[in-house]
């Protein structure tokens, strides 16, 4: 590393060291920062599939080992006998250099089994805040988060699906190195049903969803943070989540199409999805701890498949956070959370173009566009390392056996 670069690093730390200190100094300011839960990487609701980021988030009704992390049942409603699953997308607006990674993979052991191992990573290198722990003051190279899952799931009877997760998390909040861990098991719940909600020759296979998780479900609301000599005692978030959708067919034809391999085996439709999802936190952890007052998160979302080819998908997300004037006079850093997100993605059907020498289908999802705003501009002037780079991109690459 070069002397200038290692001059401007040190220079960018020490400024917003001292930016840190104006904040919380009283005489020329009364704003407060919102310091987040324990595992906040992994639990900002950044999601582990561009699929359903694309859609505003909705994670929980959407089957696959890709959502996995917030609904352990949804291994169990992927009808592929073998699912593998990687997932790529950069980071939150305040926290501009982190990064997030997942891969996983399930299997159906009998008809009604399913069982699945994932690995959902944040990494943040060179971050733009110091960590805190027990009053101490750390500046750190690399911050990381991760979750090691293992995963049931069961059909209790036709259409619904249960599921348990065992999910081992660690923290490396200082230089890569471990501050805390903890175990965490979650429980989950989808249902599916065929409806006929609208009657029309037109509208076909129409499909309702339901789902509901419960992360963190034997309320285990504290978590200790230790380095060197320094402890203290963080908020572990009890979340629960609950999803519907609804889905229905569209007859659609076109030339275009019409005698390519690509398109051979595609229905000739169009496959409509729409989908909502709310998330609470419930009460627990440290005593006087009103977190869960404060974090409700709201998403919507559409999706359109043509001949099961071709996707683009659409949502809404909004995230209530620390907002307006406390009690005693302070203003909150952090606000609301609101925007929209977009998608888009294809089903390569390798099996038939390849004459089932691949075993599998591929599906590659894609998100381009702008991060959904983290800061509440309205109370507070940030600087502008949080808006030079506000592009959102996230990837995803499932292989779907057949």
């Amino acid at each position: 590393m070069s002397k200038q670069t290692t001059t401007y690093l040190s220079m960018k730390k020490l400024f917003f060291l001292l930016f840190g200190l104006y904040l919380s100094y009283p005489v020329f300011s009364q704003t407060t920062y919102y310091y987040p839960p324990g595992y906040f990487g992994l639990y900002n609701n950044q999601s582990t599939s561009a699929r359903a980021q694309g859609m505003g988030f909705t994670t929980l009704t959407r089957a696959g080992i890709e959502n996995s992390f917030y609904n352990p049942a949804a291994i169990g409603s992927s009808k592929t006998p073998i699912q593998a699953y990687a997932n790529y997308a950069n980071g939150h607006s305040y926290r501009p250099n982190s990064r997030y990674y997942f891969v996983g993979g399930a299997v159906r052991l009998k008809e009604k089994i399913s069982v699945g191992l994932s690995y959902f990573s944040y990494q943040n290198p060179d971050p733009v805040w110091t960590t805190i722990i027990g009053g101490g003051t750390f500046d750190t190279d690399f911050f990381s988060q991760r979750a090691i899952s293992i995963l049931a799931a069961y059909e209790l009877m036709e259409g619904l699906q249960v599921g348990l997760s065992a999910n081992m998390m660690q923290e490396n909040a200082v230089n890569g190195e471990k501050t805390n861990s903890d175990f965490i098991p979650s429980l989950g719940a989808q249902y599916q049903k065929g409806v006929n909600f609208f009657k029309s020759e037109k509208i076909r296979n129409q499909q309702f969803f339901g789902a509901l998780s419960l992360s963190n479900f034997l309320f285990n609301g504290e978590t200790n943070q230790e380095y060197q000599d320094w402890m203290s005692i963080s908020y572990l978030p009890i979340i629960l989540r609950l999803g519907t959708g609804y889905s229905f067919q569209l007859p659609l034809s076109s030339g275009l199409t019409s005698g390519k391999a690509y398109f051979r085996e595609g229905a000739q439709a169009v496959d409509l999805r729409l989908d909502l999802q709310f998330q609470d936190y419930l009460p627990g952890g440290p005593e006087n701890n009103t977190d869960h007052e404060l974090s409700t998160a709201f998403g919507v979302g559409a999706e359109a498949w043509f001949f099961e080819r071709l996707a683009f998908r659409i949502g809404y997300f909004t995230e209530k956070g620390p907002s307006g004037i406390q009690s005693d006079g302070d203003i909150w850093v952090t606000g609301n959370r609101a925007g929209f997100s977009w998608g888009y993605g294809t089903l390569i059907p390798t099996y038939q173009l390849t004459d089932g020498k691949m075993p599998f289908d591929i599906e590659v999802n894609l998100v381009t566009g702008k991060q959904i705003t983290s800061l509440n501009e309205e109370i507070y002037t940030h600087p502008a390392i949080f808006a030079d780079d506000t592009f959102q991109f996230a990837f995803g690459l499932n292989l779907l056996w057949r």
